[in-house]
């Protein structure tokens, strides 16, 4: 059985994994999901987070790209999600931080390892205005990496009712301007929730919404 152990740099190999499986939506594209509730292209997207989640299920199901245990998988039928909520597709203002600082990023696992502090995105969910801090690797910095470059790990009030108590993630590209669009219908478990042997990223309590984000992965089983 081959399992991905995340022991590095955790965030560079959840892009790695999320490249293959992940796809692209441009700013325009939600701009049209927020202001056109019936737009063909909410459609479209629709059909593409539920092709997604379904291809997840198949790579879980394969023996040589699962991030379940053995035992989970003797049982395993699918991953468990919110029904996709648009309510959830929210446009922030980006503040990039142009001396960007080094933050001591805890695993499950106990170890540690370092990241940048991108910047910070503000916006408005079920009427409170929000802020999370937003990471990248040093090596995407340099590189001027723009695809999957960003990481957000998150909890909120539906962490450990709901979804997984040590929070959620999502990977998203670098804006080209100051806005950016978060959809928590992409929020995704780490995978030590399927298999402790993984050492995943620990959100900062800074990173704590005191909302509930009732979309994307639930737990499981």
């Amino acid at each position: 059985m081959v399992l991905t152990k995340f022991v590095v740099n955790p965030i560079i190999d959840f892009m790695k994994y999320l490249s293959v499986i992940a796809f692209a939506f441009s700013l325009s594209f939600f701009y049209q999901c927020q202001k056109k509730p019936d737009d063909p292209a909410i459609k479209e997207h629709h059909q593409e987070v539920l092709e997604w989640r379904k291809q997840k299920d198949e790579d879980y199901k394969d023996i040589d790209k699962t991030m379940l245990t053995p035992e989970l998988m003797k049982d395993f039928k699918g991953l468990k999600y919110y029904p996709i909520d648009y309510n959830y597709v929210v446009t922030g203002s980006l503040w990039k931080d142009p001396q960007p600082k080094e933050i001591t990023i805890h695993t499950s696992t106990g170890s540690s390892y370092q990241n940048l502090v991108y910047g910070t995105i503000s916006f408005e969910l079920h009427g409170e205005e929000l802020k999370l801090h937003l990471y990248q690797s040093e090596k995407a910095a340099k590189e001027g990496r723009t695809k999957r470059a960003l990481f957000l790990p998150f909890t909120d009030l539906t962490s450990g009712e709901e979804t997984f108590g040590g929070g959620r993630y999502l990977v998203l590209d670098v804006p080209e301007g100051d806005e950016l669009v978060l959809d928590f219908n992409m929020a995704y478990n780490p995978y030590c929730v399927y298999d402790p042997e993984h050492s995943c990223p620990v959100p900062p309590a800074v990173n704590r919404l005191e909302v509930k984000v009732g979309a994307g992965e639930k737990m499981y089983p």
